[in-house]
């Protein structure tokens, strides 16, 4: 439940889902320079690792991708078992009743994975509410996440009873932006979580590595 005073009030038809716009009550528009803007948000989100934009992501794409944002390589090969090797994924983003042979996501039907035990911000087409963006910020009393035990704070809020498939879901999700994504002090900000649901933060994480890696080699 939210409570009055807070900031869901300050966007426009809070209850509504956005579509294409990752929206909160100091971003009403959303992000600016979206690689694909007609996808949903959850689409967004995912296409970081659709590294040619065919709407596929394989194993080796969520490899690289991750490996692109920081996280170490044995991270990345789990995350890539997990994701791919289980087939629970690419099964569940095909049109057919085959499995794809090289274990692709289907990035049009990426909403089937949408699962409980969530924040809620995105619905089950992958559209984001704003109402349930702002509402992680009233559980933790504050905008940034400033240590694991926020993490498990949140998690245990969001937690649905008898759903274990959730509880792995959302830990690994959060587990794994809280490590990637948090600045020097340990803090992971609210704009860095809303960039994170439209994808966009991926990417400035990739590019900011790039760069410092570049001006290593004049130093």
């Amino acid at each position: 439940m939210l409570l009055p005073g807070r900031r869901h009030w300050l966007v426009a038809s809070a209850d509504v889902p956005r579509a294409y716009q990752a929206v909160d009550s100091k971003h009403p528009d959303g992000s600016k320079g979206l690689s694909i803007p007609t996808y949903t948000v959850l689409q967004q989100h995912a296409a970081f690792w659709d590294r040619d934009n065919d709407g596929r992501i394989y194993p080796y794409d969520t490899y690289v991708g991750c490996r692109e944002i920081g996280m170490s390589l044995p991270l990345s090969l789990a995350f890539m078992a997990l994701l791919h090797f289980t087939l629970l994924a690419p099964y569940m983003t095909q049109d057919s009743w085959l499995l794809h042979p090289y274990l692709a996501i289907h990035l049009k039907n990426i909403h089937r994975l949408h699962h409980a035990s969530d924040t809620g911000t995105y619905d089950e087409e992958g559209r984001m509410y704003p109402r349930k963006f702002e509402e992680i910020w009233e559980v933790l009393g504050a905008e940034q996440l400033s240590s694991w035990a926020d993490v498990r704070r949140l998690l245990a809020a969001n937690r649905c009873v008898g759903d274990p498939l959730g509880w792995l879901a959302s830990a690994v999700s959060w587990g794994l932006l809280y490590g990637v994504a948090r600045d020097e002090r340990g803090v992971l900000g609210r704009e860095a979580v809303r960039r994170c649901f439209d994808g966009t933060l991926f990417y400035a994480l990739a590019e900011g590595r790039r760069a410092r890696a570049l001006a290593s080699k004049y130093e």
